[in-house]
């Protein structure tokens, strides 16, 4: 069972939820039912995106993760597949009581899920990173939806989008050994140095733009402090990764960034 709830990679599920609930907080300052379900729909659903990436990155996994569950032989190919679409049918299903938007876009994202891991990944590019960063960035649009107001939450999605961009891009830096032959991710085809720059330009803007939520008046003054906790760990982030050429390490910064920038969201959506 435990290889179960491992290969949801529960951590990532539950940062998904919780940007459900900052999106329906930041749109309408209320906890309703509604966007109870939606946070469930989102740990489902992230959930099941997981597991499918894993069934179709087996092989490069054996290479680059061999502690995952699938390359560990605890759980089997054919039943994590079964697993994935169980879990997408009782995320798009538990949706369908939120509203038609609700639904809607969560079938949306199960498909494009499904797609990234299918074909989408090994196409690779920038366009694999953008897909990723949209299916990381849409909880918070997802929370507006529940709350019935969608809209507020668009300066949130793009900032998620651009950051996680750039984490996308440094992690396949960080991967490239495994990928080489198997995927052709940016770095593999631009090559390290320049892949790192790119990544570096997203994260910049992502910085450059973080004031917006507090000047556009949608946060308060309790933003400020931890958002710009968050940009010295970004730019950080990009130090380790350009000076020390550490990709992995350069990653791991981003993503406790990111997790700094989701607690400024909730600190300025109480005001």
């Amino acid at each position: 069972m435990r290889a179960y709830i491992e290969i949801l990679r529960p951590l990532n599920c539950a940062m998904a939820a919780f940007a459900v609930f900052l999106g329906a907080s930041i749109a309408s300052g209320s906890f309703s039912a509604d966007v109870a379900l939606a946070c469930v729909v989102a740990f489902l659903i992230c959930g099941a995106g997981n597991v499918i990436n894993d069934y179709y990155d087996y092989e490069i996994d054996r290479i680059n993760a061999p502690h995952r569950p699938l390359p560990r032989g605890v759980i089997s190919l054919s039943t994590a597949w079964r697993y994935a679409l169980l879990l997408f049918a009782a995320g798009t299903a538990l949706a369908a009581l939120i509203g038609s938007a609700a639904f809607a876009l969560a079938a949306f994202n199960s498909a494009l899920l499904y797609a990234y891991a299918w074909r989408i990944k090994r196409a690779g590019g920038l366009g694999k990173n953008l897909t990723v960063s949209y299916l990381v960035a849409s909880p918070f649009l997802y929370g507006g939806i529940a709350a019935s107001k969608p809209g507020v939450t668009l300066v949130f999605v793009a900032l998620a989008a651009l950051a996680n961009t750039s984490r996308e891009i440094v992690k396949d830096i960080a991967d490239i050994r495994g990928d080489r032959g198997e995927c052709l991710t940016l770095p593999v085809r631009i090559g390290v140095r320049r892949s790192a720059y790119v990544a570096a330009l997203f994260l910049i803007i992502a910085v450059l733009l973080s004031p917006l939520p507090y000047l556009m008046d949608i946060l308060g003054t309790a933003y400020l402090p931890l958002v710009g906790i968050a940009d010295a760990v970004f730019l950080y982030a990009l130090f380790v990764l350009l000076k020390m050429s550490d990709a992995t390490k350069s990653a791991r910064y981003i993503k406790a960034a990111m997790f700094i920038a989701l607690l400024s969201f909730l600190a300025g959506a109480v005001h």
